[in-house]
């Protein structure tokens, strides 16, 4: 009886990775192309630098990455945070929220979304950051980003 229920929970886990989430269709939408994001700050005897890079592909896959680095200016101590999502599909967009997800039954991850790029300015928030659109060669190497 144990392993016929490990082995239908394996085929089950086998069965998820097999299907892969199919991305909505974005095709046309301001929001497709390069954004950027990158803020250095002093408050309350803290520095904090954060960027953010989204590029959204027509195809509906996504690349997000998402740094914030934060400094002590008495004691010096650092901390980090990050998360890179490398081109999950969208599983769901409205004008709030952009939800990526990979397969079903693996965690989905919210993006919120603000002012997008044709209400003004070109500029799309996400996030509570406003990005700005960038060149696909200046496309920064996010798995490279450090905290200085």
């Amino acid at each position: 009886m144990k392993n016929s229920v490990l082995l239908l929970g394996l085929m089950l886990l086998v069965a998820c990775d097999s299907v892969e989430v199919t991305p909505v269709d974005i095709t046309g939408q301001p929001i497709i192309g390069h954004w950027y994001f990158s803020e250095s700050v002093e408050e309350n005897g803290m520095h904090f630098y954060q960027r953010l890079y989204l590029h959204v592909r027509e195809d509906g896959f996504v690349l997000y990455a998402n740094v914030l680095c934060k400094q002590s200016l008495s004691s010096g101590v650092r901390s980090e945070s990050r998360l890179i999502l490398d081109y999950l599909p969208v599983k769901q967009i409205n004008v709030k929220k952009l939800v990526l997800q990979k397969y079903p039954l693996t965690p989905k991850f919210e993006i919120l979304l603000g002012q997008w790029p044709d209400q003004g300015s070109g500029v799309f928030e996400v996030d509570n950051m406003p990005l700005r659109p960038i060149a696909a060669a200046e496309k920064p190497d996010v798995h490279s980003w450090e905290c200085q």
